[in-house]
């Protein structure tokens, strides 16, 4: 996974901002086809990937980037045309493969757009979870493309029926406020991310529904796949059911049928149960089926009125 970020998030959009600048095309249109799939390569890659490692930031230095490289090309072709560009068939060929991944980055962002559009139905609301500081969420919005969580909502597949309740969830980061959101590349310690031991709060006023806790925290990146909420609790808000998993062993200070107000302490930040790195896992449901505490009917969440969709910063005061 490592090598696949570095990859995709650094190198290629580096390369291709080299291969722009060193090689832009002689002929005009061929330039403009040059430029633009360079253009929806890095769309597709800056709204649908994950920025936690490298930052949030990074995706705006490549525009910025290619907002000079295109403007100074663009001086440099007014004043000179003769002597601009390079007309090799080796690089006219490199246009055409970049405009085919240029359309596969077009796609992309025009998923990762769509998932921004909130539905109109099956929406609830609630107050931020968290401790005052800066959020950064990992999974939310509308579609697959930054959401992996919708994946349950297919009822065709029966193992995926105890956990369709969480088909609309979110999985949040802590992170500093330079984007960051662990100590080194690659921890194996949860206690090295910003995320854990990080306060959890009640984003309603309700009643505490169930409890679980006791669960150990797992080593970056082992997970449990037999406990996948890990430490959770489960608040109910009236018409709805709040779910907030993977929470930190033995950080859990209520119990089932305590009564709860908005802001008051529930628990801490874990790496508990089905987790690849420390995260908040939150979604809302209805319904709290006993065999099945996570397989109620998925619903839709905001959070102070807002949609939270992949990479969207929350600060909370």
């Amino acid at each position: 996974m490592s090598l696949m970020v570095i990859l995709s998030q650094l190198l290629l959009p580096l390369v291709l901002l080299a291969w722009l600048a060193a090689y832009p095309a002689r002929n005009p249109i061929v330039w403009i086809v040059q430029l633009i799939s360079v253009a929806a390569i890095l769309s597709g890659i800056g709204f649908a990937a994950l920025w936690t490692m490298p930052p949030f930031w990074t995706p705006y230095v490549h525009a910025v980037l290619l907002v000079l490289i295109a403007a100074l090309q663009l001086i440099q072709r007014i004043g000179s045309a003769d002597s601009f560009g390079k007309n090799t068939v080796v690089n006219n060929v490199l246009v055409i493969v970049v405009a085919g991944l240029g359309s596969v980055g077009a796609y992309l962002a025009w998923q990762a757009v769509q998932g921004r559009v909130l539905p109109d139905e099956n929406v609830v609301d609630i107050a931020p979870p968290f401790a005052p500081g800066q959020y950064l969420v990992a999974h939310g919005g509308a579609t697959l493309m930054v959401n992996v969580h919708l994946t349950t909502l297919d009822q065709s597949v029966e193992r995926f029926a105890p956990w369709r309740g969480q088909s609309r969830a979110l999985d949040i980061f802590r992170i500093t406020p330079a984007g960051f959101h662990k100590s080194g590349w690659l921890p194996i310690d949860p206690a090295d991310y910003q995320t854990f031991g990080v306060p959890v709060v009640a984003p309603c006023t309700g009643e505490v529904a169930l409890v679980v806790d006791g669960l150990e925290d797992m080593q970056v990146p082992v997970m449990d796949p037999e406990n996948r909420a890990g430490n959770f609790v489960a608040i109910d808000c009236g018409e709805f059911v709040v779910i907030l998993a993977h929470l930190r062993r033995d950080s859990i200070v209520v119990a089932a049928g305590d009564d709860v107000e908005t802001g008051d302490a529930l628990g801490e930040m874990g790496n508990s149960g089905n987790s690849s790195e420390p995260h908040l896992h939150l979604h809302a449901q209805r319904g709290l089926p006993v065999d099945a505490p996570l397989g109620g009917e998925p619903l839709w969440l905001t959070i102070d009125g807002q949609f939270p969709v992949r990479n969207d910063r929350i600060h909370v005061d």
